[in-house]
């Protein structure tokens, strides 16, 4: 409980400014929606891509030669950000997808191949202050089906925008070239894919703990979502534990499953869930793998949660699960449960908000309770709103419950269900898998 995290403050107001430009026609390869370091020019519309580097970054062309004066980058180029270097780096992108009222809009998978958009966002406080933006446009094999809302896909939004139709008057202008159509128009408020970290909890329950483990690497997770680090948190650590720990890693490693893991706790610790995901979020931040803006996801496991393994269950199909989860949590969703909505939420308080053709229900903080149930998070939500709750070391975080007093222990769900952190008077949008349709996580405690 002692453990402290410490604050980073950044004092000051900067305004926009850089003049970016030079930018050609070229054309990429994406390896998981990793960002892009070195390549050689094969052609004007050819390039090979490497191997990611682990700061996203690549030096700006020159920022000089532009003479448009219609130009944004023109208008914008007076005002510029004090900052030591300028860089960017590439965003992947990938294509919208949308249908006429009542269909269902899935996009297909993504391509590796993709094309420089010309578009390059000039750094800001609020994008981050060392890196432009330059964005690549990554289609969908096979393009976007409209499908109905039936089979295992009940449950899913479908558009109900009744001017939604394609663009009838002849455009472009042959005069005015243009490289997109109404097809083919880039999502560029998604990156294709977040960095994503698991963060598991466990106290005092090897037994349930190696069993959740072992159903994990069944279903190969931690490979199938890409995570990028496991953080691995044992309060009360014991000598069982960390046997337990090094036969599970190396049960990876013949069955040639190995993930990055990184085991925490000590045999004094107790982080509650609220300075658990603090701590983990912290580490997915330092991580090499961390999105440069902090931008980073973290599903949160207890360690008694089995993944479910019938032959329709959503572990089948858990790659499609998580596209439709990293679309969600950059559209203004930053909690995402990997259950159903709690049963005292009452149907017409939900909304249906598919993402990339997955099925989820939506509805609002002030409507669900928090529960540390299975769940992903944005690390960069949670560490703005509620790291500082979990920072709170106070009596009045103990609660009433026998010996959480003397242990100075707090039962955060508890306490952001009876109002003392501020979760039920906020109008933060959560999801919640549908029911009974979609089904993934499943309890199973051994040690009782």
């Amino acid at each position: 409980m002692s453990n402290r995290v410490n604050q980073l403050t950044t004092l000051g107001v900067f305004m926009l400014g850089f003049l970016l430009g030079g930018a050609s026609l070229l054309f990429f390869t994406s390896n998981n929606g990793s960002q892009l370091s070195s390549f050689s020019l094969r052609s004007k519309n050819n390039i090979e891509a490497g191997v990611a580097p682990s700061d996203h970054r690549r030096g700006l062309q020159s920022l000089t030669g532009f003479t448009d004066p219609r130009s944004i980058t023109q208008k914008t180029a007076p005002i510029r950000l004090p900052q030591e270097e300028a860089s960017t780096r590439y965003v992947h992108v990938g294509s919208m997808c949308r249908c006429a009222s009542g269909l269902l809009p899935v996009p297909g998978p993504i391509m590796a191949a993709g094309h420089d958009t010309q578009i390059v966002q000039p750094p800001s406080i609020a994008t981050g202050r060392y890196d432009a933006k330059h964005f690549v446009l990554h289609g969908s094999e096979g393009g976007c089906s409209c499908i109905e809302n039936s089979g295992r896909n009940q449950g899913a939004e479908t558009t109900t925008d009744m001017f939604l139709k394609k663009l009838k008057r002849k455009c472009p202008n042959p005069q005015y070239p243009t490289k997109y159509d109404w097809d083919d128009m880039p999502d560029l408020g998604v990156e294709e894919s977040l960095p994503i970290f698991v963060g598991v909890l466990s106290y005092e329950s090897p037994l349930s703990l190696n069993g959740t483990l072992h159903n994990w690497l069944d279903h190969d997770l931690f490979r199938r979502i890409h995570a990028q680090d496991v953080f691995v948190q044992l309060n009360h650590r014991s000598q069982l534990d960390d046997e337990i720990m090094q036969e599970f890693q190396e049960s990876q490693r013949l069955r040639e499953q190995q993930s990055p893991i990184t085991v925490l706790g000590s045999p004094e610790d107790n982080l509650h869930p609220g300075l658990a995901l603090s701590n983990m979020c912290r580490r997915a931040e330092a991580h090499p793998n961390s999105h440069p803006n902090g931008e980073n996801l973290l599903m949160f496991l207890e360690k008694d949660w089995n993944l479910y393994n019938g032959a329709n269950d959503v572990p089948r199909n858990i790659e499609a699960l998580f596209r439709g989860i990293n679309a969600l949590a950059q559209r203004g969703v930053p909690y995402i449960r990997l259950k159903q909505r709690s049963g005292e939420v009452k149907e017409e308080k939900m909304w249906k908000c598919s993402s990339q053709g997955f099925p989820f229900e939506c509805t609002h903080a002030h409507q669900h309770r928090w529960t540390n149930q299975p769940m992903v998070i944005s690390c960069k939500w949670f560490l703005r709103y509620l790291e500082p709750f979990a920072l709170l070391d106070d009596p009045i975080m103990y609660g009433c419950r026998e010996g959480f007093q003397e242990n100075r222990y707090c039962d955060w769900e508890e306490a952001a269900q009876d109002g003392r952190i501020a979760w039920s008077n906020s109008q933060w949008v959560s999801a919640n898998l549908v029911y009974p349709q979609h089904r993934l996580f499943v309890h199973k405690e051994v040690d009782q």
